[in-house]
């Protein structure tokens, strides 16, 4: 059970630079704070830095890498927030849903839920603008 978790927990991290797409955030490094929780299990948080390029910053749909083994559907933009549902695949399937708002261009929060064999995984994420380049990036 433990290894699942460990796992699950990984699996969320791609997903967080996913949450600054569509023309909301700006070029440049991001650093996001992740909550990760899930049933009969106490919460873990994970810190975790990436680039956004002008690419990803002008697109309309989450990012396609290999890290991120999630296809989406039903993406919506409405004011600030961003949604859509997911199909992960991979060593554990699963499907979920997305949310994403953006406050200003610099700062966002995304709520990520996905049910994975049998269990339920919540992830609240809070994301911040760090500057223009992308030195330092870890993730």
């Amino acid at each position: 059970m433990l290894k699942r978790v460990a796992f699950v927990a990984v699996l969320a991290l791609p997903l967080v630079p996913t949450a600054a797409w569509a023309g909301h955030g700006k070029v440049g490094l991001w650093e996001t704070n992740t909550t990760v929780s899930m049933q009969g299990m106490p919460p873990q948080t994970h810190a975790a830095t990436y680039c956004m390029t002008a690419a990803e910053v002008a697109s309309d749909t989450p990012p396609a890498s290999a890290n991120n083994p999630c296809t989406y559907t039903n993406v919506s933009h409405a004011g600030n927030t961003i949604t859509a549902d997911m199909v992960c695949k991979g060593q554990m399937n699963g499907t979920g849903h997305f949310s994403t708002t953006y406050d200003t261009d610099t700062h966002y929060t995304a709520n990520i839920s996905i049910a994975m064999e049998g269990m339920t995984m919540t992830n609240t994420v809070e994301g911040r603008w760090l500057k223009a380049d992308c030195a330092g990036a870890r993730h």
